[in-house]
């Protein structure tokens, strides 16, 4: 029975430790789930598909009722001093210059932009996201590092202050000593510092309490692959950025012919139905219901060439959509290079970093022995500590700054709007 239940016991530790750890994609979705940008953006892509709809449904026939009441407070008439009536009209546009298929083509290409646009939205969403992870995991591996540098320094203080106390060293090493390990105590409460900071954006980017203490699943020392190049041209044409623009110029264009169709004859058929008292509006009358069927012509003869300009400013609209896009393009495109230019010259800085390190280490070990054993001055030591904690900082930014740019590069492509 004891066995069973420390076995249950334990279980339940391992099973919250590993609740705790908290890997890259499931912080994504969090922040995914929170993120108010993103719910705006999706807000917006369902009010521009009513707006689609509704334009569509102007191909229909309309249905309306109205009805009037009307009062004579001076009429002296046998006939009564109110009258009433009730009208059902039935409407459907035949010819309107083409205005009603414009305007569902420009609602229809404004949705689509609206729905690339929201996937920009995600995308950006993903790298914040991306990116605050990495920061945190920085963070958490450099207040680590600075941990292990007071350790050393702490250990070589045990060490001078033993020389000094058998009358191996002088006063001077045990105070050099002394000075590396209150300024290595001034450089953990920094590093604290930056890990709280890091912690709390971390935490309020997926909307949790910012103080909420978290462990990460993955790390900016794990080892990372390359993604592979994507041909630029294939980049442009899915980028969501890309098919924005693209949207808002068909929109644009749809919008051309609107305006036209607002100067061009319009045809409608009407059929209505009416119900009224008869006349004379006498007690006992009665009421009568009518009738008919109407075809309606509007047609624009002369407005002091307002056609002219409107067409002229709506195409001039089309042109800033036209330019838009090709500028959209040349930025994915440079964006591109920059971030491919900067993803391999980051992780050569990893592979240059991380070789440095085991020399710093190898060194930082040997000055050590060597001062304990009396072959190396108390400088020497210190010296070789000094260069471990930069060589070490290379290092932890070198990783951190490889991850993001992975992380900028897919961004960039729009990686995970490719891969659905």
């Amino acid at each position: 029975m004891i066995r069973q239940l420390f076995i249950c016991v334990v279980a339940l530790l391992m099973s919250e430790v590993v609740v705790a750890q908290l890997s890259l994609e499931e912080y994504v979705s969090s922040v995914e789930e929170y993120s108010q940008s993103l719910a705006i953006a999706r807000s917006q892509s369902r009010g521009a598909e009513a707006d689609m709809r509704v334009a569509q449904r102007n191909f229909l026939p309309r249905l309306d009722l109205s009805s009037d009441v009307g009062y004579e407070f001076r009429d002296r008439s046998p006939q009564r001093q109110y009258d009433w009536g009730v009208r059902t009209t039935l409407s459907q546009p035949i010819f309107s210059g083409g205005r009603v298929r414009s305007s569902a083509k420009r609602a229809e290409m404004a949705y689509e932009a609206m729905l690339s646009r929201q996937e920009s939205e995600w995308l950006s969403v993903r790298y914040d996201a991306e990116v605050a992870y990495w920061r945190l995991s920085r963070a958490e591996t450099y207040l680590r590092a600075i941990e292990e540098y007071y350790a050393i320094v702490q250990t070589l203080r045990e060490v001078a202050s033993h020389r000094f106390e058998e009358g191996y060293t002088s006063k001077s090493d045990l105070l050099q000593v002394e000075s590396r390990l209150s300024d290595a105590e001034y450089q953990l409460s920094l590093a604290e510092q930056q890990w709280r900071v890091a912690l709390h954006g971390f935490n309020v980017l997926r909307g949790s309490d910012p103080s909420q203490d978290v462990t990460l699943y993955q790390s900016i020392l794990d080892t990372m692959y390359m993604p592979q190049r994507e041909c630029v041209m294939e980049v442009v044409a899915s980028h969501p950025d890309y098919v924005s623009m693209v949207a808002q110029r068909e929109a644009a264009r749809w919008n051309v012919g609107v305006v036209q169709s607002n100067y061009l004859p319009n045809i409608g058929a009407e059929a209505y139905a009416l119900w009224q008292p008869n006349t004379p509006h006498i007690k006992g009358a009665g009421t009568r219901l009518d009738g008919g069927l109407m075809l309606t012509l509007n047609t624009p003869i002369f407005h002091f060439g307002q056609r002219r300009e409107a067409v002229r400013s709506a195409r001039s609209a089309e042109r800033v959509a036209e330019l838009g896009m090709s500028q959209v393009a040349d930025d994915i495109v440079l964006n591109e290079s920059d971030g491919w230019t900067n993803l391999t010259l980051t992780q050569e800085r990893v592979e240059a970093t991380n070789r440095n390190l085991l020399i710093a280490e190898e060194n930082l070990d040997i000055s050590t022995y060597s001062y304990r054993e009396g072959r190396s001055t108390i400088l020497d030591v210190l010296q070789a500590q000094i260069s471990w904690l930069q060589i070490y900082q290379n290092a932890i930014s070198a990783q951190y700054d490889y991850a993001v740019a992975i992380s900028a590069y897919r961004y960039i492509i729009a990686d995970d709007i490719r891969l659905k």
